[in-house]
């Protein structure tokens, strides 16, 4: 298989035009340490093809390492050390052989082994040079291996001064260095080269350059000839490692390298021109130059960062802030850091822009920061299953548009794999899809993204997969549902707040609207009044008495009233004035302080007395939660009812009124608003109903009528149907014959279909409790779109009618459908559960039976529907035509032909759906701007507007167009600078700030921000650092003071207690009012979130409340706060086992900021091996934990671990230990036995105390003198609810055996006990005692026998009953007139004559139309209804003769068989005898049928159709192959066929036509040395020669040969292995590298010695040469070696079967034998030992010399065939062959490139030769990929080169509209591709031949475009030349290119003397005549002339070039002229007709 001579012509690689030979079938045994050529652009030149040549043994070294400068290092002729040799093997896989291999070798002489052991464990002397030789010239990754093996050696060596004798070392290192950067392990060069940089050696090498261009003498030259021979070679390895070094670490570079890479090297090289004449390479200095700026650069880098440091970041930013997106984008989020600068904490912002910008950096980077985080981690591993910050949700798809009543957006569809997720989530607590969160969506592997946010979660959605979200960057032209799929990005950011923002701060205007800007930034110190104060501004004030009011002038001291008449406290006082009197005013709250009721007396005396009109908005105030918007709103209701809420989820009903969604509707004048608002609804309802009209497509069949009015193809059904009375044809042809199933079974699949996660997912989105949403999102929507609100207006009806109308207009099409599946399943349920009623309730069968067969007939619709979904996408396979037999065709087809037809209609509602969407948008931005409007009118005369932050951000254009003067900011400390700076606007006069920065701060999103950049740092807490004035309140009024104790002086260190917290009440059933219970109890991480868990503390905390609510508390007394929210879910979890906590609220810490409660239970959760205690060390959060409760406060959690890490919990620990308020148990005391004490250390303790109190009874005497039933009990300690559970003791009968039965505490009843009493008619009855028998209720019950009057029948009945209330129960006997039974009783009063009566019986009749004529059983003819219902018409299909022609037709029973033409074959005999082949219906005609005649020119018989005489024209069709023997212009004999050797005669056959038939032996001697087996005609004589089909032959590496043929790439070898050993064999086949045995002991031992080691590894003793000391059989002493088997050779007894040596001479008698254990032949030892030991040329195993077989499983060269195997053969098939990895590469590269010549060769596509070829590439990759080796890939990478090239050419012809010898380019196209069709490998014989083929399609091109300008040429120079260019180009000969080049040109230049213009020169001529198309005209020579006016001829005349005849008459050419189309593209005559079409012009 091997081709043996020149490697061929070179064709484009894969990196691009260069000399890249084609690869082939490599023969592994001829070539060692070769490995295929590394793929990518940096490829190594690589040595001759595999198998091209026989390596020359005399090489000599130098030669080889050049040439093998990219692989594994040769190997030497001398026995090396086997430790300086390559280990070849893949890295990636290493080989898995013990480490002491490395240290034995059998081929090492004694003297190289000892030089090299003591080398080799002398670790701490230096390396050796050549050791250092040899480890540069390896491949990289094992230069890494060996340098780490040799650490020590190799740094001694850097560090030691080097001799000038050993000045090569240098460049070895800088070689090794470059080298090693070419690996894939990036830490390891990483590491490498910087160890290289810390040692001496960067001072050696400089010491070495300046030196260096001063070496002048010979000798010093010889020491350093490794730069003196490749000086370019050594600064190109020097300039990389500088690129190395500076990539890596440029601070390294500049601190260690600085002076090497800027002075020494450029003074060395300096020198080195002026004394050696050295001059560096341009492209070298132009390097040097990039690493010199890159040094300048790096350190001036390393300036800037330390000066930034110092500077506190103060860079000019690399651009405006203004001009970042405030969306996401894929550039941005793959940026590693984006350009930020801290929040200037300390001091004032340079000015505003700087102010700005270091704001909404931060405020994006917080947004992004998170997402940028998680996107990295997604990038560098997309497998991974977790990542922080965000969720991965892959194959995610656009599904439709979404719209409802509040949101519009779009439906995403989640991967199938979600529902495991969806499943197990619970939803009721989890993060994920939150309303509001940030999604990303990608399917470019994350460069850009398409925003959004997510709509909402529902359980109709999840269900099914869905999620709705809204696209924000999304243009309306954009097409997202196009089943792309997409990765969804799920990031926890609520980005609504901070879109609004950024946008606001972006807003070029916003500097202008920023007021208090002097304090915000420049930090001004000296407070001002507020603006709208004069001096003598006034105010009257409400003091303590509320009847009493104060007047004091605002701005004099003196006139104020006293704190005492105002009832505040010292510093509230002052807190007070500083609000009213400062416009910048900062009040601190601490816990308890008053802080609101501070806000709310400022608030009401500016709005008593600020001088604004009392109609306009003066007073905004913002809070950070809904919560604290509430208790603000609630305490100005008493001072104004002009007030406005704007915000969601308030949960006080009396606030509902001040909602600015009611406030709007009030509005009188919004007359536009809803217009615009009925407007959007119409639009929503539009989309909407687009929207069901999709799903009716998806989930539905539609109607007929709906179907054929897209689809004309449909209508032939209605045709085939018409009068069947068949309402709707395309139903029936689907669901035709559908096969009804059994009742039950349809039962069973309906109950399991209906088996859903119902009450799973009802925790969806559902309100746990009644506290606000734990995440706390406000929900934004359209919010007065609400379908009631909307009807209550009275003017929707008309937008619906309008609507409606909408529908009706001309040219709309109304969609219905036939079939539902959602309508029919919910019929089927129905169906179902008033079938099981019936059934339930005994309803005899024959009632149920037609309901029965409704289900089944609904149910086996369903099923045919959801069985044919999955053929949506199927392709009919041929359409429908009129008169064809529709029920004939496959279910299957007639569904995909109604899918074709749906997709269409579909088509038509996806373009309806994109107009809505378009209109919708407009109406929502028109609304959007109604709504504000209206907004705006009722809040400018709004007194007071109270808004969240973020809505104050959503809504800032409002607050700037209503421009409050007064803006109060509750809770200021929370909130993020930028929300509160975009919330105030110019016209603000007066700032109030009133918060606490010591409790909670605001909440960054990136932990990295507020580490960092100070971004958790408020306005209001930077205002206090920096000395602004302000106030702290210092009075708490809320905890007791051991509770404030714990936070002063530990947190406030001058807080005081009111006296009012003094007197609060111990907390009831406990020993302490405080107390911290430690324990040990781990903690436990959330799978879905990074919260904690600690379910021991949680349980112990729920018991604890529980006990507490037992103690008589009211839940809202009680609270229970969590540190961390998964802590809070499983307590909420938990919370339904505990009887009195259903009401307690469980809630997060962080949300209960600025709330309160008696009594608070703190569980910490946090303890674990790590000592980590999370945010639980910041003071903020502990401030708030201790300060919420007033009475009572209860915390769990780890003392000693709190301690441990917080100072501050120590300082707490220790006032907590004073008070003895700490401790690992809690004591409970019994209120009503107070000496009874409950230790409580686990949660079982609390069964000590299970009703609250104690263990001892209650002794507490009921109401009835019984005790108390219970044990001690703190509840209801009146005994108002207790009940006594004694036996009843009263009277109630006079009977005194009769007593009350029930017990004490229930109420006493009427005596039950039953007595026998005799009734009014006689007869006695059991009543109970309390009846009076003389009740008339009482019925007597006793039976008795009457006759009914009215009939006459007897009746036995109760004694009770009135006769004329009876109904007779007898069976009725009359017959009906159907002939049935009457099934009912006996009705003589009701219908007796049965005239209304319906009979429910089967039909007895044959059914409507029914042909059958049967008696007896009428089988399916029988009518299904039933007697009363009008029968059907008769389908069952039966077999009918014609009346006409007698065929039989199966058609239905009812229908006439001669009503449709008859479609059978016609039987009916032509004249000429044979049968007429048409169909019945049609006219018999000529006859078709093929017969033999004689064609009368030649006498040979043809085929031709029986009604068509043979002619003499005939003979051109005769295929007979003639007698004669033709000479072929090949010079072979032919016999050609009758009609080829007739054109032959006549002269009109081609040469091509001739050789086509020669089949003589091509015979031709290949280039892999076989004679080609192919013919003269299929190798095109030498053209393109056939594949080899001879066998290969070749000898591979594992010693056995290839038995393939030539023209295949040579697989593994596939012979079983024949490695073994004694333990096992190797199995495998033998081209697959062989696993080494690891069993113990090895095999080899004798009696003097045994390998100790596996099997596998070294022998740790040398093979026995000593004597066998056995005797053989004979008896004679053994001829062998001890340890070895015996050989069978005795001299004595055998002398002929002796063996003898290769010579054919005996062995001497003294020769030691060795039997191989291979093959049967002997050897002596010292013959089979050097023949093993000497080295080979090329890599494979010795074989016998004899036989040829193997030498594996001899156990003396154990150790030498398994080092040949591990070192050698093994990693030779594995780089051949390929790793997976490489695989895997190359197979992407390959399809990559494949789509890139697909795509580059479009109109080669229209070549069906070209793309034949191209689709056999493409499975050939696609299907067999897996078993592809490296060599398979290489040779398809040759394929697709050939391929290209051919498309190239054939582009060429096609792109010139050429039509010259268009069949020759077809032909040569066809030739070539027929070879790229085949499976076998493209050989070196056919690469030479396709080249010169391809060549030959370059002349071809060429020659066609010579003939279009020559074309109808007279002249005979011309038109000889032509025929000689053709000959030489287009002859079936070897192409000759010198030959057809010369043709070529002498052509050309014949054609340009005659006169016959060029392109470029016809065009200029055109444009300059100016004439249109159509005038232009050639003479019978080819000389062009126009003809004027319209182009036609009317006149003769002469050519001026050449005397002939021109023009015409009559609009008629003389003969001999022509159109000259060539000239202006024209295709006809300007005067013609066509002239005037479109066709008269080339468009292309």
């Amino acid at each position: 298989m091997g081709d043996n001579g020149d490697p061929g012509p070179s064709w484009r690689g894969r990196g691009g035009r260069g000399n890249r030979r084609p690869w082939h079938r490599p023969h592994l045994g001829r070539i060692r340490g070769v490995s295929p050529p590394a793929r990518g652009h940096n490829r190594s030149p690589s040595p001759e093809p595999y198998g091209h040549h026989k390596w020359n043994q005399q090489r000599d070294e130098q030669s080889r390492r050049r040439n093998y400068s990219h692989t594994s290092p040769p190997r030497k002729r001398f026995k090396a050390d086997p430790r300086l040799k390559d280990e070849s093997h893949d890295m990636d896989e290493p080989y898995k052989y013990p480490r002491q291999h490395s240290r034995s070798s059998s081929f090492r002489s004694k003297h190289n082994l000892q030089r090299n052991d003591r080398h080799y464990y002398n670790r701490d002397r230096p390396m050796g040079f050549k050791m250092l030789e040899e480890i540069s010239r390896s491949e990289c990754t094992t230069i890494i291996e060996k340098i780490n093996q040799q650490k020590k050696c190799f740094m001694h060596l850097l560090n030691t001064p080097v001799d000038k004798q050993k000045n090569d070392v240098f460049a070895l290192v800088l070689e090794l260095v470059t080298n090693v950067w070419n690996s894939s392990f990036e830490e390891s060069k990483k590491l490498l080269l910087l160890e290289i940089c810390n040692t001496k050696f960067i001072d050696h090498l400089q010491l070495y350059l300046m030196q260096l261009p001063y070496t002048m003498s010979a000798e010093d030259k010889f020491f350093n000839k490794y730069y003196w021979s490749k000086e370019k070679e050594f600064w190109s390895y020097f300039i990389s490692f500088c690129e190395c070094l500076v990539t890596v670490s440029p601070s390294t570079a500049v601190q260690k390298c600085r002076a090497l890479i800027e002075a020494t090297s450029k003074s060395c090289l300096e020198g080195l021109k002026e004394k050696q004449g050295f001059e560096l390479p341009e492209e070298y200095t132009t390097r040097m130059i990039k690493i010199r700026d890159s040094i300048k650069i790096c350190d001036e880098g390393e300036k800037q960062a330390q000066k930034r440091r110092k500077t506190n970041e103060t860079d000019e930013p690399p651009e405006s802030f203004r001009e970042l997106s405030v969306l996401p984008s894929g550039a941005e989020l793959l940026e590693r850091r984006p350009f930020l600068r801290a929040n200037v904490v300390e001091g004032a912002y340079a000015d505003v822009e700087h102010y700005l910008d270091v704001q909404f950096r931060l405020l994006r980077e917080d947004c992004f920061g998170p997402l940028r985080e998680g996107i990295h981690q997604f990038i560098e591993e997309p497998k991974k299953r977790k990542y922080d910050h965000i969720r991965v949700y892959r194959n995610v798809k656009f599904l439709e548009p979404y719209v409802s009543n509040q949101k519009v957006g779009s439906i995403v569809l989640l991967d199938e794999g979600i529902m495991k997720m969806i499943n197990k989530v619970n939803w009721a607590h989890s993060k994920r899809f939150l309303f509001g969160s940030l999604v990303l969506f990608t399917k470019d592997h994350c460069k850009s993204f398409l925003v959004g946010t997510i709509l909402e979660r529902h359980e109709k959605f999840l269900r099914k997969r869905q999620l709705p979200v809204n696209i924000v960057n999304l243009t309306m032209d954009s097409d997202m549902y196009n089943d792309d799929a997409y990765i969804m990005i799920e990031c926890e950011v609520y980005f609504e707040p901070y879109y609004h923002v950024l946008k606001a701060l972006q807003d070029p205007s916003f500097p202008e609207h920023l007021s208090m800007s002097k304090y915000i930034i420049d930090l001004q110190k000296v407070q001002e009044k507020p603006s709208y104060l004069t001096p003598e501004s006034v105010y009257k004030v409400q003091t303590k008495h509320r009847d009493i009011r104060k007047v004091f002038t605002v701005l004099q001291d003196d006139t104020w009233p006293s704190d005492v008449e105002l009832g505040l406290n010292s510093t509230q006082y002052e807190a007070y004035k500083l609000a009213l009197t400062h416009e910048f005013a900062v009040i601190q709250g601490p816990p308890g302080t008053g802080k609101t009721f501070l806000g709310v007396k400022v608030a009401e005396t500016l709005l008593r007395n600020a001088p604004f009109p009392k109609d306009k908005c003066c007073m905004l105030v913002i809070c950070y939660t809904n919560h604290a918007l509430d208790q603000f709103l609630e305490a100005l209701l008493p001072l104004t009812n002009s007030l406005a809420r704007i915000g969601g989820r308030s949960r006080n009903e009396t606030l509902n009124q001040f909602n600015i969604n009611n406030l709007r509707r009030s509005q009188s004048n919004s007359g536009y608003y809803h217009e615009r608002r009925i407007s959007l609804k119409m639009q929503i309802n539009a989309l909407e109903h687009e929207k069901s009209r999709a799903d009716e497509l998806n989930l539905g069949v539609l109607s007929y009528k709906t179907v054929a009015a897209y689809n004309e193809e449909c209508k032939i059904l209605e045709i085939f149907y018409r009068g069947s009375g068949i309402k709707d044809s395309l139903k029936h042809w689907l669901f035709e014959e559908v096969d009804d199933i059994d009742i039950e079974q349809a039962l069973l699949e309906q109950q399991i279909d209906s088996v859903v996660l119902d009450e799973h997912y009802a925790s969806i989105d559902a309100d746990i409790d009644t506290e606000y949403d734990i995440f706390g999102r406000d929900e934004l929507f359209f919010d007065d779109l609400e379908e009631g609100e909307i009807r209550k207006d009275g003017e929707i009806g008309k937008g619906d009618n309008e609507f409606r109308r909408d529908e009706n207009r001309e040219g709309f099409t109304s969609i219905t459908t036939s079939f539902s599946l959602p309508d029919n399943e919910r019929e089927i349920k129905t169906l179902i559960r008033k079938y099981q009623d019936l059934q339930n309730q005994g309803c005899p069968r024959h009632v149920l039976r037609e309901l029965d067969a409704e289900i089944c007939h609904l149910h086996s619709e369903v099923k045919r529907f959801k069985e044919m979904l999955v053929f949506r996408s199927r392709t009919p396979k041929f359409p429908i035509t009129e008169g064809q037999d529709l029920t004939s065709i496959p279910l299957v087809e007639r569904w995909s032909l109604y899918f074709k037809w749906a997709d269409v209609v579909m088509d038509d509602v996806k373009k309806n759906i994109k107009t809505k969407e378009v209109n919708l948008q407009s109406s929502a931005v028109a609304y959007e701007e109604a709504r504000m409007m209206v907004d705006l009118a009722v809040l400018k005369e709004t007194r007071v507007v109270v808004m969240t932050t973020s809505g104050a951000a959503r809504l800032r254009k409002l607050l700037v167009a209503i421009a409050p003067p007064i803006v109060v900011v509750e809770e200021a400390a929370e909130v993020l600078e930028s929300h509160i700076v975009t919330s105030l606007t110019k016209n603000c006069q007066h700032l109030i700030l009133i918060g606490d920065h010591q409790q909670l701060r605001p909440s960054a999103a990136y932990l990295r921000l507020a580490r960092h950049y100070q971004l958790e740092v408020s306005l209001f807490e930077r205002m206090i650092r920096n000395g602004v004035h302000s106030r702290r309140l210092g009075v708490q009024h809320r905890m007791r003071p051991e509770i404030a104790a714990l936070v002063s002086p530990h947190i406030y260190p001058d807080l005081q207690n009111h006296r009012s917290v003094e007197d609060f009440p111990p907390v009831r059933g406990v020993a302490h009012n405080l107390f911290f219970f430690s324990h040990h109890y781990r903690e436990q991480s959330e799978d879905d979130s990074s919260s904690r868990t600690n379910t021991q503390e949680a349980d112990l905390v729920l018991r604890l409340a529980n006990y507490l609510m037992q103690q008589d508390y009211a839940p809202e007394e009680v609270t229970i706060l969590a540190a961390y929210s998964g802590q809070m879910i499983y307590m909420r979890k938990q919370r339904p086992y505990y009887a009195n906590l259903s009401n307690v609220k469980i809630t997060v810490l962080d949300n209960y900021q600025g709330e309160e409660s008696k009594i608070i239970l703190l569980s910490l959760v946090r303890n674990n091996n790590n000592d980590s205690i999370g945010f639980l060390g910041t003071e903020n959060r502990i401030c708030v934990a201790l300060s919420r409760a007033r009475e009572g406060l209860f915390i769990f959690g780890n003392i000693e671990l709190l301690k441990g890490k917080s100072v501050l919990w120590s300082n707490i620990a220790t006032t907590l230990e004073r008070n003895g308020s700490l401790g690992t148990s809690l004591r409970l005391r019994c209120e009503n036995h107070r000496e009874e004490i409950a230790m409580i250390t686990s949660v079982d303790d609390f069964n000590k105390v299970p009703e609250g109190g104690c263990l001892l009874n209650c002794k507490y005497n009921l109401p009835c003198g019984h005790p108390c039933p219970r044990i001690c009990h703190t509840y209801d300690l009146v005994h108002q609810t207790i009940q006594c559970t004694k036996t009843c003791e009263r009277k109630i009968c006079e009977r005194e055996d009769h007593k009350c039965p029930f017990k004490c505490a229930k109420k006493c009843q009427p005596c039950q006990q039953l007595v026998n009493k005799a009734l009014p008619c006689g007869h006695r009855m059991t009543l109970r005692c309390f009846m009076d028998p003389n009740d008339r209720s009482i019925q007597c019950l006793e039976s008795v026998t009457v006759t009914l009057p009215d009939c006459g029948h007897k009746f036995v009945g109760e004694c009770y009953m009135n006769v004329s209330d009876v109904r007779c129960q007898e069976k009725c006997t009359n017959r009906l007139n159907c002939g049935h039974a009457c099934l009912r009783k006996c009705h003589v009063n009701n219908d007796p004559d049965h005239e209304h009566y319906i009979c429910r019986k089967p039909c007895p009749k044959l059914k409507e139309g029914c042909t059958a004529n049967l008696e007896g059983d009428f089988g399916e003819h029988k009518c299904s209804n039933l007697c009363w219902e009008e029968c059907v018409q008769c389908y069952v299909r039966i077999v009918k003769k014609r009346s006409d022609c007698g065929h039989l037709k199966k058609v239905p029973c009812y229908k006439d068989v001669n009503a449709d033409p008859c479609r059978a074959k016609c039987a009916r005999s032509l004249p000429c005898g044979h049968h007429c082949k048409k169909l019945c219906f049609e006219e018999c005609r000529d006859c078709k049928e093929m017969v033999t005649k004689t064609i009368p020119s030649c006498n040979h018989e043809i085929k031709i159709e029986c009604g068509i005489e043979p002619t003499p024209d005939h003979q051109s069709k005769c295929t007979k192959i003639t007698d004669d023997n033709y000479e072929a212009p090949c010079g072979h004999k032919v016999r050609l066929p009758c009609n080829v050797y007739h054109a032959v005669q006549t002269g009109t056959a081609s040469v091509e036509k001739i050789l086509s038939y020669c089949n003589a032996p091509c015979g031709a001697l290949l280039r892999c040395g076989h004679v080609c087996g192919g013919s003269c005609r299929s190798c095109r004589q030498g053209c393109l020669h056939q594949p080899c089909a001879a066998r290969c032959h070749q000898l591979n590496i594992c010693g056995h040969r290839c038995e393939e043929p030539c023209n295949q790439v040579c697989p593994p070898c596939r012979r079983s292995c024949s490695v073994r050993c004694p333990h096992s064999t190797c199995g495998r086949p033998c081209g697959a590298p062989c696993t080494p045995c690891t069993e113990t002991p090895c095999g080899r031992s004798c009696v003097h010695s045994a390998c100790k080691r596996t099997c596998g590894a070294p022998c740790d003793r040398a093979p026995c040469s000593e004597a066998c000391p056995l005797a053989l059989a004979c008896g004679h002493p053994c001829r062998g070696l001890c340890g070895e088997p015996c050989p069978p050779a005795c001299r004595l007894c055998d002398p002929e079967g002796f063996p003898t040596d290769l010579l054919g001479d005996p062995y001497e008698d003294d020769a030691k034998l060795i039997q191989l254990q291979d093959c049967p032949h002997m050897f002596d030892v010292d013959t089979l030992d050097t023949l093993m030991k000497c080295e080979n040329e090329t890599i494979r195993i010795k074989t016998c010399p004899w036989c040829r077989e193997p030498i594996i499983n001899t156990y003396r060269y154990k150790d030498m065939v398994n080092e040949l195997l591990k070192n050698d053969i093994n990693p030779i098939k594995e780089k051949v062959y390929g790793t997976e990895r490489q695989r895997s590469k190359m197979l992407k590269e390959l399809l990559v490139k494949i789509i890139h010549v697909v795509k580059s060769q479009k109109l080669a596509m229209g070549n069906r030769h070209w793309e034949s070829a191209y689709k056999a590439l493409r499975n050939a990759v696609g299907k067999g990929n897996k078993r592809l080796s490296v060599l398979h890939l290489d040779m398809y990478h040759i394929y697709l080169d050939l391929l290209d090239n051919v498309g190239q050419y054939y582009t060429k012809y096609v792109a010139e509209n050429l039509t010259e010898l268009k069949t020759e380019m077809q032909g040569q196209v066809k030739m070539i591709c027929s070879v790229l069709v085949g499976k076998q490998k493209i050989s070196q014989q056919q690469q030479a031949d396709i080249g010169k083929e391809l060549k030959r399609m370059n002349s071809i091109v060429q020659l066609a475009k010579i003939l279009g300008l020559s074309k109808n040429a007279t002249n005979q120079e011309v038109l000889e030349m032509t025929k000689t260019a053709k000959e030489a180009v287009l002859t079936w000969t070897v192409y000759d290119e010198e030959k057809a080049v010369e043709s070529l040109k002498k052509l050309e230049k014949v054609v340009e003397l005659s006169g016959i213009a060029s392109k470029e020169e016809r065009a200029m001529v055109v444009r300059a005549i100016g004439l249109k198309a159509g005038h232009w005209y050639k003479c019978p020579n080819g000389h062009f002339y126009c003809i004027g006016e319209c182009g036609g001829a009317m006149q003769l005349s002469r050519c001026p070039d050449c005397g002939a005849a021109i023009g015409g008459q009559q609009h008629t050419l003389t003969a001999g002229n022509q159109h000259a189309r060539e000239m202006d593209g024209s295709r006809f005559a300007a005067w013609s007709t066509e002239a005037n079409n479109m066709a008269n012009f080339q468009l292309d």
